[in-house]
């Protein structure tokens, strides 16, 4: 019998991804419903790192002091660059308090996605079961992609009319939202296509659910990749590869040379003079090419570099405790006034602007989550895991690198649908970082299933 939460959580995931990327008030509605149920059918809370809890904490804490009101006095020194719009006597330090509390409602919701991952990824049956939604969810967005590409493309879904000024692909009003969905779903594709691959070593039957594991995990991956690169997003396309080169060592076990080292070194060596030869021949071309991922047109003529500089500006008014989560497109005019037609809404760098709604401290917190996720994908941890932890950590740490490479250039984040997906995947660090009998004793009798020994 299937748990209830990892109904519900597929219902979220799923449902969020084909429901207009979950920005509908309705979805959202929803969405909240649901994982109130999943924190009331949480018997206890599952381990969390001891530096992700000081995070949380911190953020929490900063949200208190956001919308709290405070005297004007001590505003003035906190904010002195919101001076002028600042209201009189008795004030919250946000800048858009209903902002502040919608964000941070979002928090709440993550948590308990997050938590929900962690509980499932913590069983040997609940792992493989939360690696395959993902997938299910990548092919289900991605089929939905293309579909709405070859039909209707001025529709949503083919059913709703897509705000003016906009690309729909699929459910999502922006392709380049739609690619960094694929980049959190692919990389579970690519972690049940190496795990079956794995199995197919074994004998009888369990080899025959491996070569269809291996089959169907490849349809998965080719029909995520076909839709990744079919979008046109060039910075879905790049990040992709730049972590998947920077993870790769994760998905292999330590081995020894054994005194045969230099093949290795020549090989390297030839690489690196391949690599270097093809890009000297190509430097203006690839210079062009890397302007235009940077540099591209904003808002009416705005590059990104405007966009950034404004939000820095923004930043500056407040520097310790921001404007207020939530409220960066209610201040963001101060600094960087509308052109033409357009209103800024996002910063097209969502760590420039976190760091302008949160300050310093946010700043703080975020690193904090950021060394927690390092410590914990630490190459000399993953390679050490038994296959099936280490391929979907090695899967997490790909989703990770290149979801933090996009952000700087884009707020594919800011979709409900892809923060969903992220949180689910660090759920699923959360529940292969715990200890193992510390985490049975946690989860209860419902997953009373002990985890593998060393490979």
């Amino acid at each position: 019998m299937v748990s209830r939460h990892r109904v519900a959580l597929g219902v979220v995931l799923m449902g969020n991804a084909v429901a207009f990327a979950g920005v509908d008030p309705p979805t959202r509605v929803a969405t909240a419903a649901l994982v109130l149920l999943l924190f009331l059918d949480m018997q206890r809370i599952p381990e969390v790192p001891r530096l992700h809890r000081a995070a949380m904490w911190i953020v929490a804490a900063l949200f208190v002091v956001q919308v709290v009101p405070l005297p004007e006095s001590l505003r003035r020194v906190l904010q002195p660059g919101f001076a002028e719009v600042m209201a009189d006597g008795w004030a919250p330090l946000s800048l858009a308090p209903w902002a502040t509390v919608s964000a941070a409602a979002s928090g709440v919701v993550l948590l308990g996605v997050t938590l929900t991952a962690s509980r499932m990824a913590a069983t040997r049956s609940g792992l493989p079961l939360l690696l395959g939604l993902l997938a299910v969810t990548g092919v289900l967005i991605a089929v939905l992609g293309l579909a709405g590409e070859a039909g209707t493309p001025d529709k949503i879904l083919l059913v709703r009319d897509s705000p003016p000024g906009s690309h729909p692909y699929g459910p999502f009003v922006n392709p380049n939202h739609f690619a960094q969905a694929m980049e959190l779903t692919m990389p579970a594709c690519l972690v049940l296509l190496a795990a079956g691959a794995r199995r197919l070593r074994a004998r009888g039957g369990r080899r025959e659910v491996a070569a269809v594991m291996v089959l169907s995990s490849t349809v998965a991956v080719a029909v995520t990749a076909a839709a990744l690169l079919r979008s046109g997003s060039r910075g879905g396309a790049l990040f992709l590869v730049m972590a998947l080169a920077a993870t790769a060592i994760l998905w292999v076990r330590p081995f020894r040379f054994r005194g045969r080292l230099w093949p290795a070194v020549v090989a390297g060596v030839l690489l690196v003079a391949l690599v270097a030869g093809l890009s000297w021949n190509r430097l203006p071309e690839l210079e062009e090419d890397f302007r235009a991922l940077i540099a591209v047109e904003g808002v009416d003529g705005n590059t990104r570099w405007d966009l950034w500089t404004g939000t820095v500006d923004s930043w500056k008014r407040s520097p310790v405790v921001g404007s207020g989560l939530g409220s960066y497109r209610f201040v963001i005019g101060m600094d960087k006034p509308a052109t033409g037609e357009s209103t800024l809404e996002q910063a097209h760098n969502d760590w420039l602007e976190w760091a302008s709604t949160t300050g310093f401290v946010g700043v703080a917190a975020s690193a904090l989550l950021v060394a927690g996720i390092a410590l914990l994908l630490a190459p000399g941890t993953v390679r050490r895991q038994r296959y099936e932890k280490r391929y979907a950590l090695a899967g997490a740490a790909l989703v990770l690198t290149a979801t933090g490479l996009h952000e700087m250039i884009g707020f594919g984040l800011q979709t409900p649908a892809n923060r969903l997906l992220l949180a689910a995947w660090v759920g699923l660090i959360w529940g292969l970082a715990a200890p193992s009998g510390r985490l049975q004793r946690s989860l209860g009798a419902e997953n009373n299933e002990s985890e593998g020994g060393p490979e």
